[in-house]
């Protein structure tokens, strides 16, 4: 196999392969791998009827799942198993979700370890939950959009963005990161979202009928913004959602209008990981998951 790096002009050969399949996890996405590509250093082979990704972090290299349809799996797998051989590299998948971790074991016993990667499960919620935040649950939620409501009546706005706004939110972005209090335990990787950013904004118009960015403006200066599309048919995936911590309920209104406005109809949300960052957990629990897509890396014993 012969693998080319991942850039803009390759979403016109590997979109076709993301809507081959219904994987839930966030790695499975052309704006997840291309944001990224430069941490990852991100390629791709296409076969006869898949597509097969592969990555390398700190000198170790890794595939994710092939994209392909599910009775081809196990056979994608296979040659993907054999590349590794072949290259005399050792077998390593990561963002291996549970039910292919069952393949695995059956059609390769004892050949591989099989370590859950809990930092990285993505945490879904009901879509409906976080569009209507009701019940005793989210009381809380609730409070702190109304505490923004009251604050600021009048002077907030919602607007999906385009080309025209980026430069409002990448001047957001550069605050936020300053941000110190805010952002400490966030050090690690933040230069590297930015990055990722920046790559998103700069050829948006090639993601444009996948990707949606909304933000809030309030006294005409944007304050939040986030992006995400869908991942599959029933649930839509959040890359990022940035606001001010300085104004109350910022952070819960641009999630529950994002989701109103633009995934009426989606029936989950999945909002990624956590990344084992202990506040960045606490909020993604507090909006109450339904379920997580669990994650495992597999390694060759």
């Amino acid at each position: 196999m012969k693998f080319k790096d991942i850039t803009i002009d390759s979403i016109k050969e590997l979109q076709p392969y993301f809507e081959l399949v219904e994987y839930e996890a966030c790695e499975y996405c052309f704006t997840t791998l291309y944001m990224w590509q430069h941490v990852y250093k991100t390629g791709y082979f296409i076969g006869d009827d898949f597509a097969v990704i592969m990555a390398e972090y700190e000198g170790n290299s890794f595939s994710i799942l092939p994209l392909a349809k599910k009775d081809k799996l196990p056979e994608v797998i296979d040659y993907v198993i054999k590349h590794f051989e072949e290259n005399d590299k050792k077998i390593c998948f990561r963002g291996v979700t549970k039910d292919v971790i069952d393949v695995l074991q059956k059609n390769y016993p004892d050949k591989f370890e099989y370590i859950e990667e809990r930092d990285l499960f993505d945490y879904v919620y009901e879509g409906e939950s976080l569009r209507t935040l009701a019940g005793r649950k989210n009381q809380k939620k609730r409070n702190h959009i109304n505490a923004f409501l009251k604050d600021y009546e009048g002077r907030y706005t919602y607007k999906l963005l385009d080309e025209e706004d980026f430069s409002d939110c990448l001047e957001l972005l550069k605050e936020w990161t300053s941000n110190k209090e805010e952002n400490d335990e966030f050090d690690e990787g933040m230069d590297d979202e930015s990055v990722g950013i920046k790559k998103i904004f700069k050829n948006y118009k090639y993601l444009k009928n996948l990707l949606k960015i909304a933000g809030i403006y309030v006294d005409g200066k944007l304050e939040a913004f986030t992006m995400g599309e869908l991942i599959n048919p029933n649930m839509a995936l959040i890359h990022i959602e940035k606001a001010n911590p300085n104004i109350r309920g910022l952070y819960p209104y641009i999630n529950q209008q994002f989701i109103l406005n633009e995934f009426e109809n989606v029936e989950f949300v999945n909002r990624e990981e956590d990344l084992g960052i202990p506040g960045l957990r606490k909020a993604k629990l507090s909006y109450h998951p339904v379920k997580f897509v669990e994650k495992y890396t597999v390694m060759e014993k």
